[in-house]
């Protein structure tokens, strides 16, 4: 029996890593390992494995964008049945209808149901989730899920369209591109350490991204770029600009700071070249010399940001 416990925890330990490590077509495979013991409850389990590994390979190779969203109508439907099968009493004692609720909503967001996936994220309850705590692959699909839904709001048209309405959901929109931006910065961070002991987070104990940041100009040398998708780059980018366009430059300038003083993480470093041209156009093109105001608390992170301007310039 012992033996048999032992040979359990390990694929466990090895499928988590797995997902950690975004190995999908290893995860199917376990999963299919799993799904053949024939032991209640694990065939839900496995099938949620299975949906999320057909999922997230699939969208490597076709991003969810628009122009992919008539292929991704019939390229996702086999893991469209699987996740949708992970949703009902069952799942919920084990414990994977939450996330197969919020892959889902993932999934029709790639197909272009923008209605649908925002009704997935409202079954899920994702704005009931800042007292949960999360692994670290949970990070990424929270932080998935809360672009997705900031996503799918631009998208769909208020139905009376006054000044206020369209106040109300940018406040909305940016609220949700900014807890995805935080919650994706803090996953980058976690996958740094993948050799240790994954950790648990909630959203309440999210670091502010002003309280600390890097202090080198340059990224460390031989890390390569982790891929974190066209959604978690797009939610990233997103908060800025939305303040722009309400006229809220001061508010833009300061998510940009605080974004690139974020501890820094070998898979940001592309991303944070990015966000400091962005800043540096804002400032050079957008503020006046008496409408400027310096950054407070650490002052280096200006010249930082200032720093990687150049480098991207030349």
């Amino acid at each position: 029996m012992s033996g048999k416990v032992i040979r359990g925890q390990r694929l466990e330990t090895e499928i988590e890593r797995s997902r950690e490590e975004s190995n999908w077509k290893k995860v199917i495979e376990l999963a299919e390992h799993l799904k053949s013991r024939n032991q209640p409850g694990l065939e839900t389990l496995a099938n949620f494995l299975i949906g999320e590994g057909k999922l997230e390979s699939y969208l490597e190779e076709n991003p969810p964008t628009e122009a992919n969203i008539s292929k991704a109508k019939t390229g996702l439907a086999e893991a469209r049945k699987y996740l949708l099968m992970c949703i009902g009493e069952p799942a919920k004692k084990l414990e994977v209808s939450l996330d197969a609720l919020l892959l889902l909503s993932k999934l029709e967001y790639a197909m272009g149901d923008y209605e649908g996936a925002l009704g997935r994220l409202s079954a899920a309850g994702l704005d009931q989730l800042t007292e949960k705590s999360l692994p670290t692959r949970s990070l990424r699909i929270v932080a998935e899920s809360y672009a997705i839904k900031g996503l799918c709001s631009e998208r769909i048209p208020l139905p009376n369209n006054s000044k206020y309405q369209r106040a109300e959901k940018n406040e909305k929109m940016i609220r949700c591109f900014e807890l995805a931006g935080d919650l994706t910065l803090l996953y980058l961070q976690e996958q740094d350490k993948l050799t240790s002991t994954p950790s648990t987070h909630s959203l309440q104990s999210l670091p502010t991204t002003t309280t600390t940041g890097s202090t080198s100009p340059l990224p460390p040398n031989g890390l390569e770029n982790k891929k974190i998708g066209v959604i978690l780059e797009t939610a990233l980018q997103r908060a800025p600009i939305l303040y722009m366009k309400a006229g809220q430059l001061d508010k833009a300038i300061s998510r940009y700071r605080s974004m690139l003083c974020a501890v820094e993480s070998s898979a940001t470093q592309h991303l944070r070249l990015t966000l400091a041209r962005q800043l540096a156009e804002v400032l050079l093109r957008g503020c006046s010399e008496h409408a400027y105001k310096a950054p407070t608390g650490k002052r280096w992170c200006l010249w930082h940001c200032y720093k990687l301007w150049h480098l991207a310039e030349y």
